[in-house]
């Protein structure tokens, strides 16, 4: 009886040892797979840093071109803007009164020449510089408060000096009238500038 529990007992030993082994051989596949799988993940999360890294280097050239193309079109704006604007001073300082002369017509024809190309010139100028295709309702009225400012700039010198003058008025009360046009001329810009601005403000909420 004690030989057969032995046996029985030697037996159930012998197979807890060997589950034990399985146990141990399959937790050593276990770990080992995990470390495949651990490895493999590393390796992609490496390559993934890579192509983030190359993608942002690319990313910021591309930044430094556009900020560089955008800079050089500011540069190449600003100059055409002034050929622009020294057209129009060569138009009316010295193309107009030459025409005037030539043709024999009255100096007093100068403001209307001098108003009408200061006028789509400085239309041309804001359109120019707000980029866009169309002209809109800013840059009329710009043009148009821009070329009553410089027709009065011209106008008061050359009259209070004498070196036009009018037929109907006196030089005193001709500067006065044109000072009163222009001064409506500017305040309706303005208020007509802050009546489109709230129209804004209301229709974006």
């Amino acid at each position: 009886m004690e030989d057969s529990d032995l046996i029985e007992q030697k037996n159930e030993f012998e197979k807890l040892q060997r589950e034990k082994e399985e146990l141990i051989n399959d937790i050593r596949e276990l770990d080992w797979a995990k470390i495949i799988k651990l490895e493999k993940e590393k390796e992609e999360l490496q390559k993934r840093v890579e192509w983030l890294d190359k993608d942002k280097k690319k990313t910021d050239r591309e930044k430094e071109n556009l900020l560089r193309q955008l800079s050089n079109s500011r540069s190449k704006m600003w100059f055409n803007s002034l050929k622009i604007i020294a057209a129009i001073v060569i138009i009316n300082l010295i193309i107009i009164p030459l025409i005037l002369i030539f043709l024999k017509i009255s100096l007093e024809w100068i403001f209307l020449g001098i108003g009408v190309v200061t006028f789509f010139g400085l239309l041309l100028l804001a359109n120019y510089m707000s980029g866009t295709s169309s002209y809109d309702t800013g840059e009329i009225r710009k043009a148009a408060t821009g070329s009553f400012i410089i027709i009065y700039l011209i106008f008061v010198p050359v009259i209070s000096f004498g070196t036009i003058k009018m037929p109907l008025l006196g030089p005193n009360q001709a500067i006065i009238s044109f000072t009163w046009i222009v001064g409506i001329v500017v305040i309706s810009y303005f208020v007509s500038r802050t009546i489109e601005e709230f129209a804004k403000i209301k229709h974006s909420k």
